[in-house]
């Protein structure tokens, strides 16, 4: 495993992300250990979002369900402010955000200066603490912690959470000119050196009770890539996400990326992501055409996540049975292309195909009961 370095002063090494000691590098070399050798196999977990109106439930709902898996669920119906944009935005600089209408706005009446030095002396010191969600963004994340907060850690796989990517969040807000803020240089900027703020803070609240955690980006701005009406060209996309990835990677964490739609797979593919999540339900067809940047991100010990259970397609007719059909039948396809189906197994989380927030109560139980149950099957036919 290549891990570059070179002698620093006093005895440190200079790694590429900054001085460490010596005891810090070999801990940063451990945490990339594990991230390249962690195998799911199978396991399954949560996109994010729930339609409950109460965290208690939706909490219950996810013990239930994946209680050695578990994710912490985003709850628009309690809250406006727990849509993504929204939940990720107080606090950041050269934001505000409506409570009332549930909106998120740019405020060009703020000092630049003022609001620049206060974000980039925070992410340059490291300084996480006015980044941490004010719980009524979150009651999701707040029920979650307490939930586990008595579990024993050793009984927990991981613990996954999602905050907005960065591309699709830097294309969700207009600044003073009208423009989306990704193409004014300096305010995204600033504003992404917060989202890495606020994600520094989630992972390490969600380490005090669980050691492994995943963090995905999500990122369904990324579906209309290669329209003619998307403004941003593969090398923003990629060094912005890789930016975000590495730093939380740095953090401790296993980075996914998650959209829900279709894209040129080949761009994400090609990123630092520990995870990509996609649609396997409606769109595995066009997944499957990027052949050679799945077998590259695989020989590479990525996990690909596949999303089998419908969401807005969801019928309540589908069936443990089917779902394992059609999910064996995508893993024989990119078997036949290649690709050992041993691998693929062992290299594969189950989620579903995006988050649950737009469903009924009764259907977003059923789907999770559903994931849980295909996992459960072919974990114990497979392991």
């Amino acid at each position: 495993m290549d891990f570059p370095y070179f002698s620093g002063p006093e005895g440190f090494l200079s790694l590429p992300f900054g001085p460490f000691s010596t005891l810090q590098a070999f801990g940063a070399l451990m945490e990339s250990f594990e991230r390249k050798s962690f195998t799911p196999h199978l396991m399954a977990t949560g996109v994010g979002s729930l339609p409950h109106p109460d965290a208690g439930k939706a909490c219950a709902l996810i013990a239930r369900t994946m209680p050695r898996t578990p994710f912490w669920p985003q709850l628009p119906k309690q809250s406006p402010l727990e849509n993504m944009n929204i939940q990720i935005s107080p606090g950041l600089p050269f934001l505000k955000v409506d409570e009332k209408r549930g909106e998120v706005h740019f405020d060009g009446t703020l000092d630049e200066a003022a609001e620049m030095e206060r974000v980039y002396q925070a992410y340059l010191s490291g300084k996480i603490e006015d980044y941490g969600f004010p719980p009524r963004y979150a009651a999701g994340f707040e029920g979650m912690m307490q939930s586990l907060q008595g579990k024993e850690k050793s009984t927990l796989q991981f613990f996954k959470g999602q905050v907005v990517g960065p591309i699709t969040f830097g294309l969700s807000v207009q600044d003073e000119q009208k423009k989306d803020v990704i193409h004014n240089e300096i305010v995204f900027d600033a504003l992404l050196k917060g989202l890495i703020l606020r994600g520094r803070w989630i992972i390490q609240r969600m380490k005090t009770v669980c050691p492994k955690v995943l963090l995905f980006l999500d990122e369904p701005g990324l579906s209309g890539y290669g329209s003619a009406f998307f403004s941003v060209d593969e090398g923003t996309i990629t060094s912005r996400l890789n930016e975000v990835i590495e730093d939380f990677q740095s953090q401790g964490a296993l980075v996914g990326v998650h959209c829900c739609g279709n894209t040129d797979w080949s761009v994400l593919l090609k990123t630092k992501a520990d995870i990509i999540n996609f649609d396997a339900w409606g769109f595995f067809g066009q997944f499957s055409l990027y052949l050679e940047a799945i077998k590259d991100f695989l020989s590479r010990e990525g996990i690909l996540a596949w999303g089998i259970v419908p969401t807005s397609e969801f019928t309540g007719k589908e069936t443990v049975e089917s779902l394992r059909r059609k999910l064996e039948d995508e893993f024989r396809e990119l078997s036949g292309k290649g690709i050992p189906e041993k691998r693929i197994r062992e290299k594969a989380l189950l989620t579903s195909s995006c988050g649950m927030g737009l469903m009924s109560l009764e259907d977003a139980e059923k789907a999770m009961i559903l994931l849980s149950q295909l996992s459960e099957q072919l974990r114990k036919e497979y392991l």
